[in-house]
């Protein structure tokens, strides 16, 4: 049975969105890493050992790349989550979680090979679908899948920003709400505008991150 993985909290300018989470939570996020290609960078917070939070934004030391920024990242005009990440759990492979997305009516892209170097430099890699009707594509309602292989998850040794209590995602589409109502993985489906909230059990008290 797969589980959450990471909420993506997209900004175009990494600091800007740090300093907003900070704000509002009391926990300062720390930098994670440039991804060499795509045009972004991230900053990141944890809720547990398996689950971490993600700032992703801008990178001002890279060219734009050959196609848009994940997330939106090159036409929005102020932070917000974006996404959010599931991985497999016990036996299941990152192929048959993908399997598991189009049983639910939806289509996660392709599997792809990714990496980012730490500050410290050590080089981490995954895979992950991208592209489909994941993302941006259903603005943020439905998940992508990622596979951290036999390395732990970054999750492990990040900052805490406190407790994730639950995800809400909103769409207007019944057929959208469904296809993440398959899935099981957010605790609450409603019809309404696109967008995702997180209740958070933060160092400032239970927020709401949307």
């Amino acid at each position: 049975m797969a589980e959450l993985d990471h909420l993506i909290f997209a900004s175009p300018d990494v600091d800007a969105g740090v300093r907003h989470i900070e704000n509002l939570t009391g926990a300062r996020a720390v930098a994670g890493g440039p991804h060499v290609g795509l045009g972004t960078h991230n900053a990141l917070l944890t809720f547990d050992d398996r689950t971490y939070f993600e700032v992703i934004g801008i990178d001002p030391d890279q060219s734009d790349p050959d196609r848009p920024r994940p997330f939106g990242l090159d036409e929005r005009d102020g932070p917000g989550l974006a996404g959010y990440a599931v991985h497999p759990t016990g036996g299941e492979s990152l192929e048959d979680l993908r399997s598991s997305m189009l049983a639910a009516g939806f289509d996660p892209g392709n599997i792809a090979d990714m990496s980012r170097r730490r500050p410290d430099g050590e080089l981490i890699s995954w895979r992950l679908t991208i592209g489909g009707d994941s993302g941006v594509a259903s603005q943020g309602a439905l998940p992508f899948a990622i596979d951290w292989g036999d390395r732990p998850s970054p999750a492990a040794s990040l900052p805490s920003m406190g407790r994730l209590v639950s995800l809400r995602v909103g769409h207007p589409d019944a057929s959208v709400r469904a296809s993440v109502e398959a899935l099981g993985l957010v605790n609450e489906v409603v019809e309404g505008p696109a967008g995702l909230t997180a209740t958070v059990d933060s160092p400032n008290g239970t927020v709401e991150i949307s």
